[in-house]
C-alpha cells in the first residue's frame, strides 16, 4: 500500500529534525558575539552623540590620529586571512602547512597590540594635552581602542591555545576535517572571533577616521 502525504499532513512529524547548529559551541559564540555587539554598538553609539554634540571644542575633521593605526588595520586583517587559510587546509589533511599557518596569525596578533601600544600612548598624551580645555575626545578615543585592544588579547589567548593543540597533533586525526566542518574544531571558533574583532575593528576606525 502506498503512502499518500497528501491524505496525512502530520505524517513527517516523527521524522527526526536535523539541529540548526550541530556544535554547542558555535551556539554559545554566537551568543557571545551578540553580547559582545551590544557593547561596541553602545560604545560607538556613545562616541558620535558626543562628537556631534561637542564638535565646538574640536570641529570635525581636527582631531589628529595616530598613523600606526593603518598599520594595525593591515595586521588585524592579517590574523583573519591566515586563519581563513589555516581552516583550508587543515580540511585538505595538510598539516605542516596550516601550522604554520597558525604561527602567522599569532604572529600578527601579536603585531597588532605592539603596534597599538604605541598609538595609544600618543592618543594618552594628547589627551593630556588638551585636558586643560576640557576636550574630552582623544580620552574617549583612547577608551575605545583600548576596550578592541582587550578583545584582542583575549582572541591571542584562543590563539595560542588552539596553535599548542596543533603542534600536539590534536587536529591530525582522520576525523578533524568533518569535525571542523561541523563546527566543532576550536580553530573554527577562533576564526569567528578574529572575524568579529576584524568587523568592529573596521568599522570603529572607519568612524574614527570620518568623525574625527
Amino acid at each position: 500500500m502506498t503512502h499518500d502525504p497528501a491524505a496525512n499532513p502530520f505524517a513527517d512529524d516523527d521524522v527526526p529534525r536535523q539541529p540548526s547548529f550541530k556544535s554547542p559551541g558555535t551556539v554559545g559564540m554566537i551568543l557571545f558575539l551578540a553580547a559582545l555587539s551590544m557593547l561596541f554598538g553602545a560604545s560607538l553609539l556613545a562616541y558620535i552623540m558626543i562628537r556631534v554634540y561637542r564638535s565646538d571644542t574640536i570641529p570635525l575633521g581636527r582631531i589628529q590620529l595616530p598613523h600606526l593605526l593603518w598599520l594595525s588595520t593591515a595586521l588585524v586583517i592579517g590574523v583573519s586571512v591566515a586563519l581563513v587559510i589555516a581552516t583550508r587546509q587543515i580540511r585538505e589533511g595538510r598539516h605542516r602547512a596550516y601550522r604554520k599557518s597558525l604561527t602567522a596569525a599569532l604572529a600578527l596578533a601579536a603585531g597588532f597590540l605592539t603596534v597599538q601600544s604605541p598609538a595609544m600612548i600618543n592618543l594618552l598624551g594628547q589627551h593630556e594635552q588638551f585636558r586643560a580645555t576640557n576636550v574630552q575626545f582623544y580620552g574617549l578615543i583612547f577608551f575605545l581602542i583600548l576596550l578592541h585592544a582587550l578583545h584582542v588579547v583575549g582572541g591571542m589567548v584562543a590563539l595560542v591555545l588552539v596553535t599548542a593543540r596543533a603542534y600536539r597533533g590534536d587536529y591530525d586525526r582522520p576525523n578533524a576535517g568533518s569535525a571542523a566542518a561541523s563546527g566543532f574544531n576550536p580553530i573554527d571558533l577562533t576564526t569567528l572571533y578574529w572575524h568579529f574583532l576584524d568587523v568592529v575593528w573596521l568599522v570603529m576606525f572607519g568612524l574614527l577616521i570620518s568623525m574625527r
